[in-house]
């Protein structure tokens, strides 16, 4: 059976970064069918025309079943997560109540209500873990071996709802990499060193930039190629299994020192940096490759934003705050 996907369309976490990037899209790609953008705690500002704000609180099941029963969405976009590896270390309940227990009730109150929705689930690379030690880009078949809190949490999401998922659907499972644009909070590297550069221009931080280990490789994409690729699964997914698995990533890795240098030659004044000791940690990963193969053979998807203009843009981005 080939899963229905003309009706509403309901994101969650639409207030996050990956969220806020993909509404517009869906908006004009999909304007003809209603779409709900649901925050956690409120509705999400300034949301693009057509679409429709919502609170949806995943701890709620009473909040959960009502919003999903009177909406009965056809396609789901479950993008709603605590994302911090380091949150996850000293938090991990948090981060298991809201990666992995809440989603139980969401997809048994979306199967109440539309049993042949497509439901399409933003996952990690994280879940891969120590499988990245191979060196190899890793394909969709690698063994999960998850390595902190957030990581399997993120890996027995994925466990569950392949066994509470109904064949009549469609689950997706995305497994990102890390992803990179405007938008993007301090707490990853791009933006804090372009954070951090764009102070410095302005005058209001000295010009030294203190950093860790910047040995670490991963592979960064571009948003706009994450929201491209989330646009194609839409698309093609009346054509997938029941259950499909995609890396959404550029497969190309990069030192993180690569990255830090790029930014200081955009920079419009003299930038420092200084390694400090206090920030230097065991790197439990030097390398972290994936494969988008799968993704590309199923879609025609291609990341195609170059990485000095996904800098560029962050860094026009903090210059313009």
């Amino acid at each position: 059976m080939t899963a229905d996907v003309s009706g509403p369309v309901l994101l969650t976490g639409a207030s996050g970064f990956i969220g806020t990037a993909l509404l517009p899209v869906l908006a004009a790609r999909y304007g003809d069918r209603r779409i709900v953008a649901a925050g956690g705690r409120s509705r999400p500002a300034r949301l693009p025309e057509g679409v429709e704000g919502a609170v949806l609180d995943l701890n709620d099941p009473r909040g959960v079943r009502d919003l999903i029963g009177g909406l009965a969405p056809s396609t789901v976009i479950h993008l709603a997560a605590l994302s911090s590896v380091q949150q996850s270390a000293v938090d991990p309940i948090s981060v298991w109540s809201a990666n992995m227990l809440s989603v139980v009730g969401l997809v048994q109150a979306v199967q109440a209500a539309r049993p042949d929705a497509l439901f399409v689930h933003a996952s990690s690379a994280e879940v891969y873990g120590q499988s990245f030690l191979s060196g190899e880009p890793l394909t969709e078949d690698a063994p999960l071996q998850p390595g902190n809190p957030y990581a399997r949490s993120k890996a027995a999401c994925e466990m569950v709802l392949r066994d509470i998922h109904r064949p009549d659907g469609r689950l997706v499972i995305l497994r990102t990499f890390n992803h990179i644009g405007p938008g993007q909070d301090e707490r990853f590297v791009a933006a804090t060193f372009a954070a951090q550069i764009a102070r410095i221009e302005s005058g209001v931080a000295e010009p030294m930039i203190r950093v860790g280990d910047l040995s670490a490789e991963r592979d960064f994409g571009d948003i706009q190629d994450l929201v491209e690729a989330y646009d194609a699964i839409l698309a093609h997914a009346g054509d997938f299994p029941p259950v499909s698995v995609f890396n959404v990533c550029s497969g190309v890795t990069r030192p993180v020192a690569e990255l830090l240098a790029t930014l200081k030659g955009m920079a419009r004044t003299p930038v420092e940096i200084e390694v400090d000791p206090a920030r230097l940690r065991p790197q439990g990963i030097p390398r972290a490759a994936g494969s988008c193969a799968a993704l590309t053979a199923a879609t025609g998807w291609r990341p195609k934003v170059p990485f000095e203009t996904s800098l560029e843009r962050i860094l026009d981005a903090w210059r313009a705050r």
